[in-house]
């Protein structure tokens, strides 16, 4: 599959996530795993690219792990909220950089 249409499915996802809230946990871990495996699919013939899309890759890994346990593990409604608003940041920040590269 070409980058373009890796990358539609990206954004189309991550808008998906976006809309999702604190009470939605599986379907909260199901996007973010769809999003890393579409990262995984991007290629480049440039090191820069590569590099970017590696970047973007940890950044959703890290998301995955360390948000997405910090929000599975909140207590409180608004502390859902809040961890759910810091794995949210941290997945625009990988589709930011898959986007403008490549």
């Amino acid at each position: 599959m070409e980058n373009q249409s890796i990358k539609a499915k990206i954004l189309a996802d991550y808008q998906t996530l976006l809309a999702l809230k604190f009470d939605s946990p599986e379907l909260i871990k199901d996007k973010l795993k769809l999003i890393s495996e579409h990262v995984d699919q991007l290629s480049s013939s440039t090191p820069e690219d590569n590099l970017t899309y590696e970047n973007a890759a940890n950044l959703l890994k890290s998301a995955s792990t360390t948000e997405y346990t910090a929000f599975r593990d909140a207590m409180s409604d608004d502390e859902k909220e809040q961890a759910l608003v810091q794995l949210k940041h941290k997945v625009a920040e990988a589709c930011q950089l898959v986007t403008i590269h490549g």
